[in-house]
């Protein structure tokens, strides 16, 4: 049986392969805003090019709307998550860019992040929402190990590394 990649839904494509997903360039990752936006789902964009470990809280804080009893730490972070489950639309998509600034300035930091969100995605699914994380990075390289069980792949447009060139 042949699948017509562009009958696939995008939440689909992405989450088969786990619920984060890399992206290296900004206009690939624009279009599948795109569809997430013309698909009811919830968008929240993140510039994380001067994350670090003192401020990355603060600024999940502002970017979350998480309540000012946010504890500011890892645990605090997936509780808020799980609050943020909203039957309006069909999931909620968190948008990371030049993540990389993030992982070169804190790599754990960073990737304990996404693992929390891949894992609280789980939960959602088992609900009937949509929990993803789209990752931009201006490295064309770079790699996670597994997050949630799962290792993240990069989109089916710049899946092959010859399609990430500048």
């Amino acid at each position: 049986m042949e699948i017509n990649e562009d009958r696939i839904e995008k939440d689909i494509e992405i989450l088969k392969d786990g619920p984060i997903c890399k992206y290296f360039k900004n206009g690939i990752l624009d279009e599948d805003l795109n569809w997430f936006n013309n698909n009811n789902f919830e968008i929240i964009e993140m510039n994380c090019r001067n994350w670090n470990r003192r401020n990355a809280h603060q600024n999940l804080k502002i970017a979350l709307n998480f309540p000012d009893y946010y504890g500011e730490n890892l645990n605090a972070f997936a509780d808020c998550l799980t609050d943020m489950y909203n039957k309006r639309y069909k999931g909620l998509i968190l948008v990371f860019r030049r993540y990389d600034n993030f992982v070169e300035e804190d790599g754990k930091f960073a990737e304990a992040i996404l693992d929390i969100i891949a894992k609280e995605s789980r939960v959602w699914l088992l609900t009937g929402q949509k929990l993803i994380g789209l990752i931009q990075s201006d490295n064309p390289d770079l790699d996670f190990p597994e997050l949630g069980g799962t290792s993240p792949s990069w989109n089916g447009i710049e899946w092959l590394n010859e399609n990430r060139k500048k």
